[in-house]
């Protein structure tokens, strides 16, 4: 008997700004690299779950791939794991499909998040990427690489506060040995 191998996708879902560059959210992705970092990885609402996601990707499968590609990739996929918070999650999905499916993640161009009742919503949904980040044959490797990745994420961020807060200092610095030579300046006279 043969066993059915599977593989694991990491993806993190990301909130681009609207797409006219007179826009205010335009103006504040493009004022540092921190704010570019913090304005896409945005939480997730809390209507957004995972079989919000699962059902987008297999309509996407449906429309972009055929009723073949959404029969086959579809029937044997499922979000393991996703976080709101992090908008982040883990999809498994069959070995040979997984080009189908990562090709179909990234044509999702929206989310719609589902009324209290667990049907769709009626809303537009907002303008999302869903962005694979990493696939392996495990679990736990995933779960390892999502660290890594978070790390990396967290140390960007901090690099350019750490990048300013240096900048500060020297400008304070300045200040300082400026202020220092008007007080020499004003006891020598």
């Amino acid at each position: 008997m043969v066993r059915v191998k599977h593989r694991y996708i990491l993806f993190e879902i990301l909130y681009p700004p609207s797409a006219s560059p007179s826009s205010a959210d335009f103006h504040e992705l493009a004022k540092s690299q921190q704010s570019c970092l913090l304005a896409l990885h945005k939480p997730t609402p809390s209507g957004i779950t995972q079989r919000t996601i699962l059902h987008a990707i297999r309509k996407s499968l449906e429309i972009h791939y055929g009723d073949i590609a959404a029969g086959s990739a579809g029937q044997l996929m499922s979000v393991r794991y996703f976080s709101n918070k992090t908008s982040t999650g883990i999809i498994r999905c069959d070995r040979d499909q997984l080009n189908w499916v990562v090709g179909a993640m990234t044509l999702v161009t929206k989310l719609r998040e589902n009324s209290e009742n667990g049907g769709s919503g009626s809303g537009e949904g907002d303008h999302v990427i869903l962005r694979c980040v990493h696939a392996s044959g495990t679990i736990k490797k995933c779960e390892e690489f999502s660290v890594r990745y978070s790390t990396r994420l967290m140390s960007l961020l901090g690099s350019s506060r750490s990048h300013e807060m240096h900048r500060f200092v020297e400008e304070v610095e300045l200040l300082k040995e400026s202020d220092d030579e008007v007080a020499e300046t004003d006891d020598s006279v």
